[in-house]
């Protein structure tokens, strides 16, 4: 799982994917990718990304495996879930699908509120002086992602300077958009788990992905914009493994990295 947790941080930082065309976006633009070549596996996690599906990215990113394996111990975990774990989701449940849910949460985060907006300036001062050496320093990035991802850092921490993030209005919005998240899945014991099968589980998966997307978009963050800005040139193939060039557009900023795959029994697949 520590494979495909890499790989969707990676697509979530340089949010890679190119534009498709009109008709039904989700299940007409998954047709037209080709996943027989690199690029167009690529294309196919990140086309998952943007449709919010988790199992089908699990399934374009992942060897048949890996995939069986994730499935595993996905089965194995979810019969034994810990007594904290158990009563940690009982109560942020309760806390995001009670009655006045927002009013509630609003009036728990506001007195914090005036201190983060003094606070807030110091630290992202400190944090774009951190972010770089942090980054280079840090063993799990490959050496060549490191620029990509401090542009990417500095960049978000510039957006953040000249933004309110912690303004009444967009606090309100935010904690909307997690409540209404909340109330789809639609659980309110971890116990539930274990009646779910996979799919299922990965259903309620998808469901706080689109979440997180629509929480981001409040902060004026549109991962879908991000996505739909891609470019994919200069696809290389030596065998059994593949790279290619991506650009993207974020923050008003322009970003281009390499990505690698390989082929494991004949399915290409992320190389991270």
């Amino acid at each position: 799982m520590k494979k495909q947790l890499n790989l969707l941080l990676i697509i979530m930082l340089v949010a890679l994917l190119q534009a498709c065309g009109s008709g039904d976006p989700a299940e007409q633009a998954m047709k037209k990718v080709d996943t027989n070549s690199p690029n167009g596996a690529f294309l196919a996690m990140v086309q998952a990304l943007k449709n919010n599906d988790v199992n089908a990215m699990m399934q374009s990113s992942m060897s048949p495996a890996d995939y069986d394996k994730a499935v595993a111990e996905f089965e194995k975990a979810k019969s034994a879930p810990s007594e904290s774990d158990k009563a940690q989701f009982a109560q942020t449940m309760g806390m995001l699908t009670g009655d006045g849910a927002v009013d509630k949460l609003m009036a728990m985060v506001s007195p914090q509120l005036e201190q983060a907006r003094t606070q807030l300036p110091m630290l992202l001062m400190m944090g774009k002086g951190m972010v770089g050496p942090s980054i280079q320093s840090n063993p799990d990035i490959p050496d060549d992602q490191k620029e990509s991802i401090t542009k990417l850092a500095n960049a978000f921490i510039d957006y953040a300077s000249e933004t309110d993030l912690v303004s009444e209005e967009i606090t309100r919005k935010a904690i909307t958009s997690a409540v209404n998240t909340a109330k789809s899945l639609d659980m309110n014991s971890l116990d539930e788990l274990q009646n779910m099968s996979f799919d299922q589980a990965m259903g309620k998966a998808s469901l706080v992905m689109g979440g997180v997307k629509d929480i981001m978009s409040v902060y004026g963050i549109s991962v879908d914009d991000m996505l739909d800005s891609i470019k994919v040139s200069d696809v290389v193939e030596t065998g059994d493994t593949a790279s290619m060039k991506l650009a993207y557009e974020f923050f008003g900023e322009s970003f281009d990295q390499t990505v690698k795959m390989k082929k494991e029994n004949d399915k290409w697949v992320a190389a991270q």
